[in-house]
């Protein structure tokens, strides 16, 4: 059979069996119906969870919680507060996380209705499959699935990175003379990447499944006590027209309005991770149904928490200069001494955030786990069968690998900061392409297939789909040209941006790897076999599958 020539059918729900194989339950009233064309057909393996996966893991607000913890997009406004008060200020902080919301509210709309038809650990590089034409279906779903475990993993650096920032303004507020060598900076950023794997291995399934709920409920605590105590403890506060309308250009950017877009980087960074719900599907009982919903509330709880704690802290800003010029290397920290003149009150609002951003590298290492099984169950990867084999319900050289390339990320911090910052850059644009390509094959021609494979789907955007569509893609084009910018001028070899350099020479291992390895040797799976993920679990020896059907 060949792949790259043509499209699968869908198989159809009820449709009969070999004769080897048990004939398939009728579906629930709620599941979707998926319609082919009659044609010839050959019975092919399906697709399976691999053993020692707990396909009922996840219930909605489980599957909410992890999202919920992973993204943290307040913890992410608090750590990149000062960043946003010098590129173009207050109001660039406060409509760009609208703006920010509005679009990832956008993207996640999008994707639903593609999740409430193909749940798969793979995610994106599923839908991409699902969705291309034929000819081109391997290699969009390749480089799909590439730029996504590239994303998470330098997502998972990005976030052991900023969970150190975090512990070492917790310690400054403490200590104020403390002083730390970037061996110690490392150190510490090593210790956070194997505390968080480690204690998914050793809590199991259900241990992980409370912990995540008891930080979500830390994190809505945590966020009502700073939104209450540091306006009402501030001396005096900062007026509406500052908040809403405040512009600072401390950039050297002589353009006002290249200075506030670059302000928008923060709110755009704030919303990754939300995927980590797409590559839990196939540990939900009802993915289908239940999944869209859990990513749609991850992103509307996350606005809304993040609005609330960055207005919460602008407020209590009275002089812009003095919170940037805080010895205690985050401005939050300065905001809180400042509006509560107190060290353990200060200490509390740091830890906790360090907590989440901590958990939120144990999530992010948990799905790329989930991305490298799926990769290596579709015979991507070299050694396939390693990558399905789990140990206390997780992929376990999957974690590990999870681990060791952020590791090796980390270590471009020795050197330089600033290159480190350009390598996460890079991660958020290779990650926003992982969103926005699902995004872009709908509107050229995927939701027409995706309407004749699945009429009656549990999400369907009707004529709001395309606009919506658009958005996604129009958001992430724009952010990828920002995130090319140096944030600051004159440009000098430790303050330039190399996150094209980074970007291209993704581009280019990727091009080396497909043009002489992976074009050989990987064939992107049918829409028929992805659905048998979910359709048909554990009853199916086989799914029928159509060489010739266009859809």
């Amino acid at each position: 059979m060949d792949s790259n020539s043509s499209q699968h059918s869908l198989q159809p729900v009820g449709m009969s069996q070999p004769s080897s194989s048990k004939p398939s339950p009728k579906p629930a009233a709620e599941e979707t119906v998926i319609n082919i064309v009659d044609s010839d057909t050959v019975a092919v393996a399906p697709l399976e969870t691999p053993e020692g996966l707990d396909t009922n893991a996840f219930s909605p607000l489980t599957a909410f919680g992890l999202a919920f913890s992973v993204i943290n997009s307040w913890v992410v406004l608090v750590v990149g507060l000062g960043s946003g008060l010098i590129s173009g200020g207050p109001s660039a902080l406060v409509w760009g996380f609208v703006y920010a919301s509005i679009c990832n509210l956008a993207t996640v709309l999008s994707h639903g209705e593609i999740f409430a038809v193909y749940p798969s650990a793979a995610g994106q590089y599923h839908w991409a499959a699902a969705l291309s034409p034929p000819k081109w279906r391997n290699l969009i779903s390749w480089i799909t699935g590439m730029l996504n475990v590239i994303g998470l993993w330098l997502g998972a650096a990005t976030a052991g990175y900023l969970a150190t920032t975090l512990l070492l303004a917790l310690i400054t507020v403490n200590s104020p003379d403390s002083t730390f060598t970037a061996g110690q900076q490392y150190g510490i950023f090593a210790a956070i990447m194997f505390f968080g794997p480690a204690v998914t291995l050793c809590l199991g399934t259900r241990g992980n499944r409370l912990l995540d709920q008891g930080l979500m409920v830390a994190s809505v605590i945590c966020v009502v006590a700073i939104v209450i105590s540091l306006p009402a403890t501030a001396d005096s506060k900062a007026s509406a027209s500052f908040v809403f309308g405040g512009i600072e250009n401390l950039t050297g950017w002589n353009s006002m309005v290249i200075a506030w877009l670059l302000g928008l980087l923060q709110s755009a960074f704030a919303y990754l991770g939300f995927d980590v719900i797409y590559h839990i599907s196939e540990e939900m009982p009802n993915p289908k149904k239940d999944g869209p919903k859990a990513v749609l509330w991850t992103i509307i709880i996350s606005a809304l928490s993040g609005m609330a704690v960055l207005l919460a802290m602008l407020f209590c800003i009275t002089d812009v200069d003095h919170v940037m010029s805080t010895p205690y290397i985050l401005p939050f920290a300065q905001i809180c001494m400042d509006t509560t003149k107190s060290r353990a009150a200060a200490t509390i609002f740091l830890l906790i955030p360090s907590i989440l951003f901590m958990n939120s590298v144990r999530g992010i290492t948990l799905t790329g786990s989930r991305v490298l099984m799926a990769l290596g169950r579709d015979k991507v990867l070299p050694y396939p069968d390693i990558w399905t084999i789990t140990f206390r319900g997780e992929p376990v050289y999957g974690l590990a690998l999870c681990v060791f390339v952020p590791l090796v990320c980390g270590l471009i911090q020795l050197g330089s900061t600033a290159t480190f910052n350009s390598l996460t850059g890079a991660a958020t644009i290779v990650f926003e392409i992982s969103y926005a390509i699902p995004a872009a094959l709908m509107l050229m021609g995927g939701r027409r297939k995706l309407n004749l494979a699945a009429t009656n789907r549990s999400s369907n955007l009707g004529r709001w789909g395309i606009p919506c569509n658009l958005v996604a893609v129009f958001f992430v084009l724009q952010s990828c040209v920002i995130y090319c910018f140096p944030a600051t001028m004159p440009v000098t070899a430790s303050s330039m941006s190399y996150v094209v350099v980074f970007v291209g020479g993704f581009a280019m291992i990727l091009a080396i790897l497909w043009s002489t390895w992976a074009n050989k040797r990987y064939h992107a799976p049918s829409e028929s076999m992805i659905l048998s993920l979910c359709d048909n679990k554990s009853s199916h020896a086989g799914v029928i599958e159509n060489d010739e059907t266009e859809i």
